[in-house]
């Protein structure tokens, strides 16, 4: 009963949620989301083409994952030709995403459709990005709630349970952000720092359909360097920091990337994190060519530990990227040689 009548809170207090965290995913391995930080990202990195991934469960325990709070995030994001200037490029992305909690599958999910230009500055460039994204929440499994006025009567409906069924809404995001990616030194190192606006269109949240809020403007502000140490290690140091309306958040983190093998292009990368003032972050993953993989571990430590970690262990994410290239072969004309008699 206990049980039955907290879901019934819990449920009453993700609706009313979702209008200030419509769109506000969270996740503690970033460098997998890099469009979702900053849509000035799309396309920001060497070869044609990118798919990156991440799954991430709030309530895994050590007897493996629950699914009672999951969020899996994918995106692909491609470079184009066209430019405005030589050495400049066009890049365009999707992402989409599906973050749901407990046993009613109460959550958002969607699509966000980004563009980005970069200019090209020396060895670097800026990027300038927009992005367009459409919400939607709901409760996928209404039907395994049971409510108190339930276990009261006896009944199998109740009120609260139309409620619920009827509890659906949507609405359309813009952002936009800007990328400076910049090498410094001879020494191979760069450095990396942008800005993103969410909600540049304030929308409004309704779950019923009548009334609602607007979303206030979520500022992200972000900067790493990579770190040339010698030919095997480099460090990369990283910032993080978003604002919506009064609620702050600032992370830091540095990882460790060792090159293992040259000739098959392996690197070992492990590293530390800190959400200020809630939780602490261990990263560790590896490099093989083309591909990067990467188990990210927060545990919360602040005020919020018991509703944030239910199960007490902690969240797991686990991150894969692929980044290739399309390289077209030349189809040069033939030339008859015509020697000289």
């Amino acid at each position: 009963m206990k049980f039955s009548f907290c879901l019934f809170f819990i449920s009453l207090g993700l609706c009313i949620a979702f209008k200030a965290n419509a769109q506000d995913l969270h996740f503690t391995q970033f460098e997998f989301t890099p469009v979702l930080m900053n849509p000035g990202q799309t396309g920001n990195f060497n070869g044609t083409y990118r798919i990156s991934g991440l799954y991430r469960d709030q309530s895994v325990s050590p007897s493996g994952f629950t699914a009672d709070f999951k969020t899996p995030y994918i995106t692909i994001d491609v470079n184009f030709g066209f430019a405005f200037r030589k050495k400049d490029w066009t890049s365009l992305g999707v992402s989409l995403f599906d973050d749901r909690s407990g046993d009613i599958n109460i959550g958002k999910g969607g699509f966000l459709a980004s563009g980005a230009y970069h200019f090209a500055l020396g060895g670097g460039d800026l990027a300038l990005g927009a992005q367009f994204g459409s919400i939607s929440f709901s409760t996928k499994n209404p039907e395994k709630a049971i409510f108190y006025d339930q276990l009261q009567t006896g009944s199998g409906s109740s009120q609260d349970l139309q409620k619920l069924q009827q509890g659906k809404g949507s609405y359309n995001d813009l952002s936009a952000g800007l990328v400076l990616t910049t090498p410094l030194s001879v020494k191979k190192h760069s450095l990396k720092m942008g800005f993103a606006l969410n909600h540049l269109n304030k929308p409004t949240v309704s779950v019923l359909g009548s009334g609602g809020d607007k979303l206030g403007m979520l500022l992200n502000v972000h900067g790493s360097l990579q770190y040339h140490y010698n030919e095997k290690i480099d460090f990369i140091p990283t910032v993080y920091f978003r604002s919506l309306e009064k609620n702050k958040e600032t992370i830091g983190q540095c990882m460790v990337s060792y090159l293992f093998n040259v000739e098959k292009k392996v690197r070992l990368n492990a590293g530390l994190g800190y959400r200020f003032g809630d939780a602490i972050q261990i990263m560790a993953g590896m490099d093989y060519g083309k591909i990067k993989a990467q188990i990210g571990y927060d545990q919360t430590i602040g005020d919020l530990k018991d509703a944030k970690d239910p199960a007490g262990f902690g969240a797991l994410e686990i991150g894969i990227s692929y980044t290739g290239a399309i390289i077209k072969k030349p189809n040069p004309k033939p030339k008859v040689f015509c020697p000289r008699f």
